[in-house]
């Protein structure tokens, strides 16, 4: 699952020194549609924008709702029905079959830009949090307010949200991304979305060789957080890499002194060398890491796993879906294709039906 808050974010803090910002939500969908309820779009008031509800036919026109938002302030709420009953929809030709709620609010820099001040500083320490936002209030908290809490225990906003909040991690963090709550009191009725955001997916990659980079650079590509490791200091350079990449060099079996491997959702080994292959895995074995695979043939892959003494681990090896990859930049498109589908517990197969024409 992956929302695009980073890049949120990012954009928040290139525009901090604004007076104001836009927010736009998905509260509800109906049918088949770009993006799902959670996610979100940041407008300034120039028009500039980060994130997408649409696969960007729609960007442009919710600019012009936003500049009614900034020069009033209240909440605007904007369906976009996009069945194909009619040739054109809007003029662009959408026919996509399926019904966009969204909630465009005025985010102000003298109330700390609402909640994503807050979610900015519990982003940068890797807490999963989830935020609550009133999409209905005929009683209780104002349209748009809203609620944080982390999975740290910290909490902040509107107590009527919190108790919301407080319910759906009652047990244990949820494995959902959205709910909407309705909750009526006598003849009013308020309602509210609840938005699972998980914290920034982190990536490892064990070597840092020439078929490294477009990994890296594919990974980047989705916004992830990437660690790469290596013990060579003609591999190890960060300039070899995209910008946002940490690159750290090292021995194989110093990598548990160099990353925090209990925060690692997935790791690579491709250092191309069995032993220091092998010393990587056995350091990654044993820990919750949703995906590691090793590069090469099935059988490397058991001899990595003998070598390290793990021979039960769960690795994933030859990496990657099946796609007639070869080059290194389809070998990467491959792999992290492979890896986006188990961190999303996705079968990674086509969607449409091998018999369909």
């Amino acid at each position: 699952m992956h929302l695009g808050i980073p890049a949120l974010l990012d954009f928040y803090r290139h525009h901090k020194a604004d007076d104001s910002l836009v927010l736009v939500t998905i509260i509800a969908i109906e049918g088949s549609t770009y993006r799902k309820p959670g996610a979100m779009m940041l407008i300034s008031r120039d028009q500039q924008f980060e994130g997408m509800i649409s696969g960007g036919c729609l960007e442009g026109d919710l600019l012009h709702h936003a500049e009614e938002v900034f020069a009033t302030g209240e909440p605007k709420f904007v369906t976009y029905d996009m069945h194909a009953d009619e040739d054109l929809v809007w003029s662009l030709g959408l026919g996509c079959d399926g019904v966009i709620h969204l909630m465009l609010q005025r985010l102000d820099r003298e109330l700390d830009f609402g909640f994503i001040k807050q979610l900015d500083s519990w982003h940068a320490e890797r807490h999963a949090v989830l935020l609550a936002l009133t999409t209905r209030s005929e009683a209780g908290p104002p349209l748009a307010s809203w609620a944080l809490a982390d999975g740290a225990g910290n909490a902040a906003g509107e107590e009527f949200l919190l108790g919301l909040l407080s319910d759906a991690s009652q047990q244990e963090w949820p494995g959902w991304r959205y709910r909407r709550v309705s909750v009526s009191d006598e003849d009013a009725v308020s309602e509210a979305i609840l938005i699972n955001i998980p914290p920034q997916t982190r990536i490892l990659v064990c070597g840092a060789g020439p078929d490294a980079v477009p990994v890296a650079e594919t990974l980047s590509g989705l916004d992830w957080e990437v660690i790469v490791v290596d013990h060579r200091p003609a591999f190890a350079k960060p300039e070899r890499f995209p910008p946002k990449c940490t690159v750290i060099q090292g021995r194989p079996e110093s990598l548990s002194e160099l990353v925090d491997l209990d925060s690692i959702d997935a790791a690579v080994v491709m250092s191309h060398h069995l032993e220091n292959d092998s010393v990587y895995l056995a350091q990654l074995a044993g820990r919750e890491i949703s995906y590691i695979g090793c590069l090469g043939p099935r059988a490397r892959r058991q001899r990595l796993k003998d070598m390290a003494g793990c021979p039960e681990q769960r690795v994933f090896g030859p990496v990657g879906l099946d796609i007639g990859a070869e080059l290194p930049e389809s070998i990467a498109l491959s792999l992290v294709a492979e890896i986006h589908a188990v961190l999303n517990q996705r079968s990674g197969l086509p969607l449409t039906p091998s018999a369909s024409k």
